[in-house]
């Protein structure tokens, strides 16, 4: 069966344009074809630069991917309308290629502990999880993913090297304590990879004290598990963002069951860099901002979060969160259970917690 892609293709000559542009295709695809395929037909309509093989690497709709995959799994993630860009735009040379002088230059770092056979391997295999990281979008002098992926085997394979690796990758500028999951960034991102950086993580006695420490404020604080709520009170003409972090959980779900209109944002389930703290005062708080950002600029009303301790984040410290930032804010964030309460008929602002916010929840 034969159906219509709509494509927005990022086109950009770095000898000759001051800024990127974007140009209309549509194209048609089978159920098989692939996203190089794609490429291809665009290539024979309009000439732009890009590297014709499966391993290809770019990013389609914010989500980070290799050519090979296959178009109708990412329009049965996203849609049928795809914004193709380069893996970093920031690095783009022509068109969808990159300059990759920065990715190798932090490989190299590790020249001394690996052989140059493992050093080509590492180029080859780990470019995904360099330039897909959020951190890399707000900090690129971040030593990356892909080379704490490459501590990580140095330190299994050869323990003896692992003080001068940990030294490494332990810069307070730009080191391990900056790292942001890529669960949901990378498509079919593999979780192991994730594993293994916090295990590199709990390596440092800091991030052990902080986590425990975590623990034990969240067995205080934390929300039980919310039933599906009777809704008696709707928000039929509001627009409403959520915040759902790398947790699984459908809030859109009861927000489009409040009748409001669902505002999709890209950095919904982003990692709040947890550790990032213990280096940086305000590095959580530009993820923060970029966040309540994205739901400001598609006119949300106001944010839902998990829970109390995103909102001791994206409401009490939303005035530092705009001073990291650059920007005025001014959203509404509430929890998902302050949400739930509301669609329950409750109205009281005190009973909803509404009075100790520091952006006022004006919806009542």
């Amino acid at each position: 069966m034969i159906k219509e892609l709509h494509v927005e293709l990022f086109k950009f000559d770095s000898k000759l344009d001051y800024l990127p542009y974007y140009k209309k295709y549509t194209i048609e695809y089978r159920e098989k074809d692939t996203i190089l395929s794609v490429l291809n037909k665009i290539n024979t309509i309009d000439k732009f630069s890009y590297e014709a093989t499966v391993e290809f690497n770019l990013k389609i709709n914010g989500i980070y991917l290799n050519a090979g995959e296959y178009i109708t799994n990412i329009v049965e993630l996203s849609s049928n309308e795809f914004i193709i860009e380069p893996i970093s735009i920031y690095r783009a040379i022509n068109d969808l290629v990159i300059d990759k002088t920065d990715y190798l230059e932090k490989i190299l770092l590790f020249k001394e502990f690996v052989t140059p056979m493992d050093l080509d391997e590492y180029a080859t295999n780990y470019e995904l999880d360099y330039y897909a990281s959020n951190t890399y979008d707000i900090n690129r002098d971040y030593i990356g993913d892909h080379a704490l992926l490459i501590a990580s085997d140095i330190i299994e394979q050869t323990p003896q090297h692992t003080q001068d690796v940990l030294d490494i990758i332990a810069s307070k500028e730009d080191g391990i304590l900056y790292h942001t999951s890529l669960e949901h960034r990378v498509f079919n991102y593999d979780i192991s990879k994730e594993k293994r950086i916090q295990n590199l993580m709990f390596m440092f006695e800091k991030v052990v004290a902080l986590r425990d420490a975590r623990k034990i404020l969240s067995s205080n604080t934390s929300e039980t598990k919310l039933d599906t709520p009777t809704i008696t009170q709707y928000f039929k003409g509001f627009n409403i963002a959520s915040f759902d972090g790398l947790a699984k959980v459908d809030n859109a779900k009861i927000i489009k069951d409040s009748r409001a209109n669902y505002i999709d944002i890209q950095l919904k389930n982003e990692d709040l860099a947890p550790y990032s703290t213990i280096v940086s005062n305000d590095f959580s708080l530009k993820i923060a901002g970029n966040i309540l950002l994205q739901a400001k600029d598609k006119n949300a009303d106001f944010l839902v979060v998990r829970g109390a301790g995103d909102v001791l984040l994206f409401d009490n410290k939303q005035k530092q969160i705009e001073k990291a930032v650059g920007r005025e804010i001014n959203l509404a964030v509430i929890s998902i259970k302050q949400f739930c309460k509301v669609l329950e008929g409750e109205k009281d602002k005190a009973v909803l917690g509404f009075d100790k916010h520091k952006v006022e929840v004006s919806f009542l």
